[in-house]
């Protein structure tokens, strides 16, 4: 087989691209959406579409500001195109994975001006873990690193002298990263705007002027939304510049995201194997790089790397450009190894995969760990079989292991739905929740969830309930932007008089009572005159 050749044709990447949407597509909708993240963000933007209200987002019935509304009208413009469900609102998901891919392709073209180089980038990043987990579970941060992509491609694009559109290109995609999750969207590409000197750079005497005109285009995009509230309600202006900005950074008690400080030093590595691995045995090699790459490379990974470690708020996907940046050196990497380096970097990497598939097989049939159907398995049998065919077939170690590692991802991914389908309790979905309440005709009953959020629920079932706040740090709900009282008609604080009273009341009528566990014995004064019982994984049903 000529993959050596095929590394460098023109149709490739897009063969690859192609190849890699239909897995993503493959069984998208198979697994309900997943708290905490996922289903907050996929219940917002259901309540979005059925509110048609696309500036004041709401989850569960009251205004959520933590976030612009960018990540809520894609996702409800997907759930428009193809029904509420979970298939909708993943969709523009994974067309935004897939646009990243494209972009870090595009990167390694313009930055190493070698096709090969660019093509192994991208199949580096789109079989790093951390990358596949951000396609897989819907946050804000898959569409922020596609924004920031788009913006350093932007910049890039710009500095080798094609034309002035790029830098206003560059503005815009600038303004929707500030859109979709405020000013630490700007955190990678003003690194990458440090750092990449192009010595082709064309320069212009009207360039300070289309800079100073795309500036004005990125404020006035970027602060239409916040500006706007501002002007509405004054209160926002210190919701959002003290507890959005310092108080997520800066106090760890704000969001209750607190990690140590060595959090992405230790997730990094270990969400980018068996690349990060390879960049650390040769990483003296990365010395032979141009001193512009070098620059370009240290901004882009070392100073967000410090800058989110010292943040106390930190989730892996915060970083999510980083392991764009990160896939670039490494294919430089990968095509300056002498041979017995990749012999070595390749055994390492195809031993790492055949373990991770075997240790799977052992995890859903010996074990019983996880619980999967046969198709599923079939999937890691055909990923070891692929493996031996490409081991003795494709010719050049480097060659073994970029075919290893796509096909390996390109097995897998179909693989994973079928485990978070049928494991709901593991990954916290409640599909299975209201499959029950439907299947039982439960449907029409009043609804009363104790003392947690599960947007994951409200999305199933397309409908609200009410959530009853007990002491759960995380129900504890923000209603000062409300400007009427409908917001108790779906949440009641056990602690307040009157709601205690009105779920005195609700107890009374049709209503089911849904716990995380059995009810703690000092609130089971609640469900006395309940006469069943319903046990739904690690929920129970009383009515």
């Amino acid at each position: 087989m000529q993959l050596q050749n095929w590394l460098h044709g023109r149709s490739t990447a897009w063969i690859i691209l192609v190849l890699l949407l239909a897995a993503l597509l493959y069984n998208l909708g198979g697994w309900g959406v997943i708290e905490s993240s996922e289903a907050r963000y996929a219940e917002i933007s259901r309540e979005m579409l059925e509110s048609d209200n696309w500036i004041h987002p709401r989850l569960l019935g009251i205004l959520h500001y933590h976030k612009p509304p960018v990540t809520y009208i894609i996702s409800a413009t997907g759930m428009a195109l193809f029904g509420v469900n979970e298939f909708g609102v993943r969709f523009f998901l994974q067309l935004s994975f897939i646009l990243q891919a494209l972009l870090v392709y595009q990167l390694g073209w313009l930055i190493f001006k070698n096709r090969a180089i660019a093509l192994t980038a991208l199949i580096v990043y789109i079989t790093m873990p951390a990358v596949l987990v951000s396609a897989r579970n819907l946050t804000t941060d898959s569409y922020l690193a596609t924004f920031e992509l788009l913006a350093i491609w932007a910049w890039v694009k710009y500095k080798l002298g094609r034309k002035v559109g790029w830098l206003y290109a560059f503005y815009l995609a600038l303004a929707f990263t500030f859109l979709t999750k405020g000013p630490v969207g700007l955190i990678f590409p003003l690194m990458v705007v440090a750092g990449y000197k192009s010595d082709t750079a064309v320069k212009s005497k009207s360039s300070k002027a289309h800079h100073f005109a795309g500036f004005v285009v990125f404020l006035l995009l970027s602060a239409s939304w916040y500006l706007y509230l501002m002007f509405k309600n004054r209160q926002f202006v210190d919701y959002f510049l003290l507890n959005h900005v310092v108080n997520r950074y800066a106090n760890p008690e704000t969001f209750n995201r607190s990690k140590p400080w060595w959090f992405y030093f230790l997730l990094a590595p270990a969400l980018s194997f068996p690349w990060s691995l390879i960049l650390l045995l040769y990483f003296k090699k990365l010395k032979s790089l141009v001193a512009g790459q070098k620059r370009l490379f240290i901004l882009w990974l070392v100073i967000p790397l410090l800058f989110f470690s010292l943040s106390s708020s930190k989730l892996i996907l915060y970083i999510l450009p980083l392991f764009a940046g990160l896939a670039l050196p490494v294919a430089w990497l990968l095509h300056h190894l002498s041979e017995p380096q990749k012999v070595k970097a390749a055994t390492i990497s195809v031993g790492y995969y055949v373990l991770i598939v075997i240790c799977l097989l052992i995890a859903s049939y010996l074990l019983q760990i996880i619980s999967v159907p046969t198709i599923a398995n079939i999937y890691l049998a055909c990923i070891l079989v692929c493996f031996f065919f490409l081991w003795k077939k494709v010719g050049g170690m480097l060659h073994k292991l970029l075919a290893v590692a796509f096909i390996f991802t390109l097995f897998i991914i179909p693989f994973s739905t079928y485990v978070f389908e049928n494991n709901p309790d593991e990954f916290n979905s409640t599909k299975h929740l209201a499959e029950v309440l439907k299947s039982e005709g439960l449907i029409d009953h009043e609804l009363i969830v104790y003392d947690k959020l599960l947007p994951s629920l409200a999305f199933e079932l397309k409908r609200n309930f009410i959530t009853l706040h007990d002491h759960s740090r995380s129900v504890k709900r923000e209603t000062q932007f409300e400007q009427d009282m409908l917001w108790r008609q779906t949440y009641l604080e056990l602690s307040n008089a009157a709601d205690s009273t009105a779920l005195t009341k609700l107890l009374s009528q049709k209503t089911i009572l849904i716990t995380k566990g059995e009810m703690p014995d000092n609130k089971r004064w609640m469900i006395k005159d309940f006469t069943k019982t319903m046990k739904v994984g690690k929920w129970y049903l009383y009515y």
